[in-house]
């Protein structure tokens, strides 16, 4: 009996650790004939219609979450009528709390797998080559003689320790330039009311050396990310300690993105991970609001000033990324106030600040809880349209904001700029990026396709119209603020004319850059070899008093009139200052 088990991911880079995981488990139960298949939700359905009949499987199951459902459901009602005779069953979290209703409803589905499936597919499988018996499998629902028959509950995995390894040797090549994820724990102790993974308070581990080698497998292999899917890293000091500590360890350049939760970090954690080398560790933190009556809404406990402690520690480390959430459309949070949420958040300088939309999951307290407080999409992934305390008008400028947010702060591609930008908003930081928003609209952006170079002079655009008063010397400061972002975060490939740079004319620098003793003390390594070579590798400017001021905030001072060197060096823009008269000297 041939099986094709099929996952359809968000994006290209994303894999899925459950059909390597059910996969293995089906060789394990001594199933050979069992193959798996990934897609993204990009692809077109004909296209991945005719590589599925291609496979001529016997039984076809599909990975189900709310990104994936719908095409799903698309995909089943086009297998079924170009392959009428192979069963289809679908498992995973979009599915699990409504496998009755599936079955009523759509008369393609065979079976519904609820909960986990390591266990229940392999059974599903024996059951199905050896006839269809009236066997009872714990968590898989079907048909039998037209009607709902089978398991309701929802199947678990006991002991972790019994699953296998999901990769194999060939994967970490394969996978190279996508992400890799692993789990060393399934549950959650927490009960956050726009979630799932807390409906069952037993948290499972995996053995903590179990653990260890296999990401010893990962590093030996070189793979760049791996990416913990545990729900709550941190929930359980005697098993992430030790992990934590093998990371900090480790020499190879992987990082490892690991979702925690801040209260649950003591001063010796934090002491460990700011040892840790220079991304090795990614944090990933779910503030999602910071108005108390929300957050008892959801039943969150958020410790504020631990959490403003444990970030500027680790900002002050500056060896770890720190990716915070906020949530859209949560009980009770009306616009003002998530508003001051964002203000909150912001404040805390995050490299990343995620504005999340609330999905009304299946299973989910607050889909139950409120049902007439939301409107959303009907369809996966279920998204908030509007709430009894947030507007739709507001839901809708909001996903512009998110958008624009996305370029411009969260590219990591304006950091000077912004810094110095912020301080004419006084800390109300989600004004200034509604200004930018409301101009974003006004230019049409909000329909168009833009370039980088686009974007670059928006925030020009921006800059000179806003009500900030950056005249004069503050107009000029932040003239070559922007002017080095772009430098640093395009890499030479955009050019800076609007704003007025032009670099250095070549007759004031080429005694200097002949002179190599003297390039030697700002650039150690550096060798003259020909001017295209100069031309690649380095950019230079004169620069104001006033800019001068400004970029010593960001490293020593240096004494007189200075300049500004851009040197290209391993696909990287570094910049640094070098005074006049060592210009001036070389003549």
């Amino acid at each position: 009996m041939r099986t094709l088990l099929v996952a359809l991911n968000a994006k290209f880079i994303h894999s899925s650790l459950a059909l390597r995981y059910l996969q293995k488990s089906c060789t394990r139960a001594g199933m050979k004939d069992v193959w798996t298949a990934e897609y993204t939700i990009n692809n077109q359905p004909w296209d991945i219609l005719r590589h599925i009949y291609a496979y001529h499987a016997d039984v076809i199951g599909f990975s189900c979450y709310i990104w994936n459902i719908e095409m799903i459901w698309h995909l089943i009602d086009l297998i079924k009528q170009v392959q009428p005779g192979v069963s289809i069953f679908v498992g995973g979290p979009e599915v699990s709390y409504t496998a009755r209703q599936i079955l009523m409803e759509r008369p393609a589905v065979d079976y519904v797998l609820q909960g986990e499936g390591e266990d229940s597919v392999p059974a599903l499988l024996q059951h199905l080559s050896s006839g269809g018996a009236d066997t009872v499998i714990p968590g898989v629902l079907g048909r039998r003689d037209g009607q709902v028959w089978g398991s309701e509950a929802y199947a678990e995995v006991p002991d972790l320790s019994s699953l296998p390894f999901p990769y194999e040797e060939e994967d970490f090549g394969q996978l190279a330039h996508k992400i890799i994820y692993y789990e060393s724990s399934r549950g959650c102790p927490f009960h956050c009311q726009y979630c799932l993974s807390g409906n069952n308070e037993v948290v499972r581990f995996l053995p903590v050396q179990r653990v260890i080698g296999e990401l010893q497998q990962f590093v030996s292999a070189h793979v760049h990310q791996v990416k913990f899917v545990d729900r709550t890293f941190n929930c359980n000091p005697a098993h992430y300690r030790p992990l934590l500590a093998y990371m900090a360890s480790v020499r190879e350049p992987v990082n490892f993105h690991l979702e925690i939760e801040p209260g649950l970090l003591t001063d010796q954690d934090l002491d460990v991970l700011c040892r840790a080398p220079a991304g090795r560790i990614q944090l990933e933190i779910g503030i999602q609001s910071t108005y108390e009556k929300t957050l008892q809404a959801i039943r969150r406990h958020n410790d504020w000033q631990r959490i403003a402690h444990i970030m500027e520690v680790l900002r002050a480390a500056g060896t770890i990324h720190l990716h915070l959430d906020l949530i859209v459309g949560l009980p009770y949070e009306d616009y003002d106030h998530l508003c001051q949420s964002f203000n909150d958040i912001y404040s805390l300088r995050p490299h990343k600040l995620q504005i999340g939309f609330l999905k009304l999951l299946k299973g989910s307290g607050i889909r139950r809880d409120y049902p007439q407080s939301y409107q959303y999409d009907p369809l996966g992934p279920y998204e908030v349209l509007a709430t009894e305390w947030l507007s739709y008008e507001h839901v809708a400028y909001l996903k512009i904001f998110e958008d624009v947010f996305e370029r411009i702060y969260n590219s990591g591609k304006f950091i000077y700029t912004l810094l110095y930008l912020e301080r004419s908003y006084k800390k109300n930081y989600f004004q200034m990026y509604a200004a930018m928003t409301d101009y974003w609209i006004a230019c049409g952006y909000d329909v168009l396709a833009i370039s980088d170079e686009t974007l670059c002079q928006f925030l020009w655009q921006f800059i000179q119209k806003t009500d900030a008063g950056l005249a004069g010397q503050q107009g000029d400061v932040i003239r070559g603020l922007l002017s080095i972002d772009i430098l640093t975060s395009f890499r030479f490939r955009l050019k800076l004319d609007f704003l007025g740079w032009q670099e250095i004319d070549r007759s004031a620098t080429e005694a200097w850059w002949r002179n190599e003793s003297a390039v030697r003390s700002y650039i150690p390594d550096y060798a003259f070899t020909n001017w295209r070579d100069i031309r690649m590798r380095f950019r230079m400017f004169y620069i104001s008093e006033a800019l001068q001021a400004e970029l010593e905030h960001y490293i020593p001072a240096v004494p007189g009139p200075c300049c500004l060197l851009a040197e290209k060096r391993h696909g990287e823009v570094h910049w640094l200052l070098v005074p006049q008269r060592s210009l001036n000297e070389s003549i």
